[in-house]
């Protein structure tokens, strides 16, 4: 007790360098307070949208394969059965499965918003023939899981109505049903475009307000693709889509998502697929440009922490190690005193590491408030300007649209995502306890140091240089 007790004196006796071992600490903690909470929270939504993001598997077409190939993309032999599909979630690597598909499609009872020509479905072939033919103006929209479609609850939502749920139920946009004067419970008809035996009457469960871009291209307006204008997109669920029949998926742009339980087995879950029969004219791929475009402000202010922090360390470790070397060496006449008293060395080393270990316990609670206090704004303040960086070098996020067998592709697209612009920062209990371990070795560096100067010295060499 006594050598606490006289630690304790002795702070108050030295403030003036104590008081810049303090500062240093001070600094040292705060510091790494911000940039743990940073780092920690940053990685912790990282983590979670790589479980989202980083595990959800697409297994789509690849156009660009097939047409290297000299395949066409409505030839029956680069298509897989919808027992295939099925087959593929069967899987132990999956723990969910989204189907998702696309028909091009054409009506005789409404009309497409653009088509100011009213009939522009239908169209000579220009073969000499005399026969017509018809032209996609809709996109018949499947998915197995409504709660998953895009831009719902941000730039899409229900105004009237419900979203579909039962069978040849369908949700449309306000811009069409104010052109066609359709209500909720009118049915409407859309028949295939390229998979001309599907037929389908589709009860109009609700309509929805759109603030999404009409088109992702602009040439997709001046060649009069109207079925590329999201206005024209019908939305109904994977078994109304299915209920035509569909043996393979000619005439569907299939976008199949499967959830890997680990997102490290995207390989051999790849595998597993290729080994049923998967040809290489579709891919096996995760969204990387969506995962790094989510995820890319927070990585880059994660490393701006980390980096940031290994800076404060080893500058402060210097700084600090410089301190107590020049305070140790002014008090060699003050241990001599000591040791000649017939103090042992362990006690006099134990007294300066208390001496050190109560500056850094002071700092570290006043540390812990202030550090904890700041974290937030300076991670609203990084977060901002690392998101606005993002949204200012992105473009539109997608590669050039590709034309193949009468549909398109466009490949990385990440137009539905927006970098993650808000993160909670708090002081949780990783974080703490890495801040106890670095104020205990901040304590044990000014400690130790001392100890091993005065302890290389005898009393009676240290008091006879004092004379």
């Amino acid at each position: 007790m006594y050598l606490l007790t006289n630690a304790a004196k002795n702070l108050v006796r030295n403030k003036g360098r104590n008081i810049l071992i303090a500062a240093v600490t001070f600094a040292i903690i705060v510091s790494a307070v911000v940039t743990l909470t940073i780092n920690n929270a940053a990685a912790k939504i990282i983590d979670d949208i790589r479980l989202d993001l980083g595990s959800r598997v697409e297994v789509r077409q690849d156009f660009i394969e097939m047409r290297q190939a000299g395949l066409d993309a409505r030839q029956d032999r680069s298509f897989v059965s919808i027992d295939d599909f099925y087959s593929y979630a069967d899987s132990n690597y999956i723990r969910k499965t989204i189907f998702n598909a696309v028909m091009y499609a054409w009506s005789d009872t409404f009309y497409a918003i653009d088509d100011y020509d009213r009939g522009m479905a239908v169209r000579d072939k220009n073969d000499g023939s005399g026969e017509t033919m018809f032209v996609e103006t809709f996109k018949l929209i499947g998915t197995s899981e409504p709660d998953a479609l895009a831009d719902f609850g941000t730039l899409r939502e229900i105004t009237s109505g419900r979203m579909f749920d039962g069978l040849n139920e369908c949700v449309i946009s306000e811009d069409m049903a104010v052109l066609n004067g359709i209500s909720i419970g009118d049915v409407i008809r859309l028949r295939g475009a390229y998979a001309t035996d599907k037929d389908y009457s589709l009860t109009v469960a609700g309509i929805y307000s759109d603030y999404t871009d009409e088109y992702v291209f602009s040439f997709f307006a001046m060649y009069n693709r109207f079925a590329d204008n999201r206005r024209n997109e019908v939305l109904a669920s994977w078994a109304t889509l299915m209920s035509a029949g569909w043996e393979t998926n000619a005439g569907l742009d299939m976008k199949s998502e499967y959830f890997l339980k680990d997102p490290d087995k995207i390989r051999e879950f790849e595998e597993e697929v290729r080994g049923k029969g998967l040809p290489i004219t579709y891919n096996v791929a995760i969204n990387q440009a969506a995962y790094d475009k989510v995820t890319g402000p927070l990585a880059g202010m994660k490393n701006a922490a980390v980096t940031f922090m290994i800076v404060i360390l080893i500058l402060g470790a210097i700084v600090l190690a410089l301190l107590s070397f020049m305070a140790v060496r002014e008090r060699k006449y003050e241990v001599g005193v000591l040791r000649a008293m017939g103090m042992e060395r362990g006690k006099v080393a134990f007294g300066i590491i208390s001496e050190a270990m109560i500056i850094s316990i002071l700092c570290l609670i006043i540390g812990l408030g202030i550090g904890n206090a700041i974290s937030q704004p300076i991670a609203d303040n990084m977060l901002e300007g690392r998101v606005a960086a993002a949204e200012s070098n992105s473009g539109d996020g997608r590669q050039l649209a590709l034309f193949a067998g009468g549909q398109f592709q466009t490949n990385a697209d990440d137009s539905t995502y927006i970098p993650e612009s808000e993160i909670q920062v708090r002081l949780g209990a990783d974080t703490f306890i890495q801040i106890i371990i670095l104020t205990l070795c901040l304590a044990a560096l000014s400690g130790i140091i001392g100890v091993v100067i005065i302890t290389r010295y005898e009393p009676l060499r240290i008091l006879r240089e004092r004379s």
